[in-house]
């Protein structure tokens, strides 16, 4: 087995991995629920599991580079990194991930958002809107010479769902693996697929235009996140999904560290 790099993408719902190899090449991939946990150790049980399950030995593992958006997880990535695991940790900000910005504060950004950033530029070099259905719904731009410009905000396709859910006192839970047949709902479950999927198509496409205005340039507009295979069949203005964007970003992050 050749050296490793671990990408970790810690989500607020998921943290997403994928062992690279020196070409930049995918050998494993795996994902879980994003928790609260104690120690380093326990982080390292859990990743020993889907080592052993790829047959990757703990010292195929060169290094880990880590984006997170859970400050009380990442210290423990870090500590499981440098003591158990790996020779060096890169974490994913402002200050290592060495992209041009025109932005009023670099550091608010979101380490996902900059890693998407860093990969579509590496990845496409050209100007880009990147949509990341995750917990919250993020749109980020990247112009044609390569400088990350700022996005929007919005909830997330999940979280709102449980919003409605907690909100009321009679709305279910639906499945938002299988798309609405009909915008014109026929009971409660069809109506609340109807308005979520298609809602959330209608609000990313209205905010790729509008970008795209501002942008006067001719991006393409890429998704990735857990949800985007359930909302992009019915946008209008997303061209594909790159389900591994943010991890990809984290493989060039490091490649980057070293050079």
């Amino acid at each position: 087995m050749p050296d490793l790099i671990l990408a970790v993408d810690v989500g607020n719902t998921a943290t997403t991995c994928a062992l690279y190899d020196e070409n930049g090449l995918i050998r494993a991939f795996f994902s879980f629920k994003t928790e609260a946990v104690v120690s380093s150790e326990e982080l390292l049980v859990k990743l020993l599991e889907f080592l052993r399950l790829f047959g990757v030995n703990t010292k195929d593992v060169k290094g880990i580079s880590l984006a997170s958006v859970v400050p009380s997880v990442e210290g423990y990535w870090i500590e499981l990194g440098k003591r158990w695991l790996a020779r060096e940790v890169v974490v994913a900000k402002a200050e290592t991930v060495k992209i041009p910005m025109d932005l009023l504060y670099p550091c608010e950004v979101g380490a996902d958002r900059l890693v998407n950033a860093l990969g579509g530029w590496k990845k496409y070099k050209r100007a880009l809107i990147i949509v990341d259905f995750g917990t919250a719904t993020t749109f980020d731009c990247i112009s044609e010479s390569g400088v990350y410009l700022g996005g929007a905000i919005a909830p997330g396709l999940r979280l709102s769902m449980e919003a409605l859910f907690r909100g009321t006192a009679k709305l279910p839970k639906i499945d938002l693996t299988s798309p609405p047949e009909t915008a014109i709902g026929k009971d409660t479950l069809s109506a609340l697929k109807s308005g979520l999927i298609f809602g959330f198509a209608g609000l990313a496409d209205a905010l790729i235009e509008k970008i795209s205005e501002e942008m006067n340039q001719s991006p393409i507009v890429l998704a990735t996140g857990g949800l985007a295979p359930c909302v992009v069949p019915f946008s209008k203005k997303i061209n594909q999904i790159d389900p591994t964007l943010t991890l990809d970003g984290l493989y060039y992050l490091w490649k980057m560290h070293l050079s």
